[in-house]
């Protein structure tokens, strides 16, 4: 008897070992797969004329994605440091003359997005063009500036 008890309790503890290397295995390959996944930031650009959040901090590789939640087409231009290196498939970005990734207009409701690969403190300023009066393309009677930065550490 008190071997099938020596036995059952082996069994019982083997099992409970198992199922702990498994746990940590599993928590081990989701942290492993989370730092794979790749990041995003979302930044609203509000009607209000600011920005939410105006500053953010991210990892290299990391996507920002802005919300064009305003009632009029924006676009966004650094200044300082620029952007030169960028994830494959940018959105309402192009890269310029100079080699550096700049907005396209980005409409009401639209997103844009650049993903940031190089490190450092990247300003940018959100230009909101507000339309006037007429049949024709709309002047820019009024025009609001928001700026931002991001930081990829």
């Amino acid at each position: 008897m008190k071997t099938l008890k020596s036995y059952l309790a082996t069994i019982i503890c083997g099992l409970f070992v198992f199922c702990s290397i498994q746990v940590a295995f599993a928590s081990e390959k989701k942290e492993e797969e989370a730092l794979k996944a790749p990041a995003t930031q979302i930044i609203r650009m509000h009607y209000i004329g600011s920005l939410s959040p105006s500053e953010v901090t991210i990892a290299p590789g990391t996507t920002v994605v802005w919300v064009n939640n305003a009632r009029a087409t924006l676009e966004i231009h650094f200044e300082g440091k620029q952007v030169t290196t960028a994830c494959k498939s940018p959105v309402h970005f192009v890269v310029d003359e100079k080699g550096s990734f700049i907005s396209n207009r980005i409409p009401q409701g639209s997103v844009a997005s650049l993903c940031f690969l190089e490190k450092g403190e990247f300003n940018y300023v959100a230009r909101k063009a507000w339309g006037g009066s007429g049949g024709g393309m709309p002047r820019r009677e009024k025009i609001k500036e928001f700026k931002g930065q991001v930081i990829v550490k």
